[in-house]
């Protein structure tokens, strides 16, 4: 087994990132964010997962995190929250993000209505207080280069706020 594939499998921080299908703006609605941060929030709570940070943009989402099994519990979220944002955009009748999604499904997948995100890779370990402070940077420094806010933490799905001693939406371990 690999080194990386081993720090994947254990409680050791990785960095994730899972991309909309066809990079479609799912996360502009808050409706979908607020769904994955309850997802997480839930994890959290049955200490599956513990968060070290994260970002919601439009169309992905990066992220710092642990588990038993970090590519199992990706895997998971990955299938629930899908399942979840597309009943949610179906029952709220969110039509053009719904149609988006479609024609970038698998259509020879079991479960095309279900698919909402793109095939990732796998969970990439982080070794090191520079390497977890360089991933954090990179994330809480996206909304600021697209423009959205001037300050990380004035963006509010992000762990930057929780970074910068304000509460943030979802509790993060600060403390790596």
């Amino acid at each position: 087994m690999s080194h990386r594939h081993a720090a994947a499998q254990s409680a050791h921080p990785c960095f994730i990132t899972c991309t909309a299908l066809g990079n479609t703006p799912i996360f502009s609605r808050p409706e979908p964010a607020q769904k994955v941060l309850d997802l997480w929030r839930e994890a959290q709570e049955q200490k599956r997962l513990t968060v070290y940070g994260f970002v919601l943009i439009e169309d992905h989402l990066s992220a710092i995190v642990s588990a038993a099994d970090t590519a199992k519990e990706l895997a998971q979220f990955r299938a629930v929250s899908a399942q979840q944002i597309v009943q949610l955009l179906e029952s709220q009748g969110i039509q053009d993000l719904g149609r988006r999604l479609r024609r970038f499904q698998d259509k020879q997948s079991v479960d095309a209505a279900g698919q909402l995100w793109q095939s990732g890779g796998p969970p990439e370990p982080l070794f090191g207080h520079a390497a977890m402070q360089a991933k954090i940077d990179f994330m809480h420094c996206q909304p600021v280069k697209r423009g959205y806010v001037s300050e990380a933490a004035l963006y509010r799905y992000s762990s930057a706020r929780n970074y910068a001693g304000q509460p943030g939406l979802l509790p993060v371990t600060t403390e790596w």
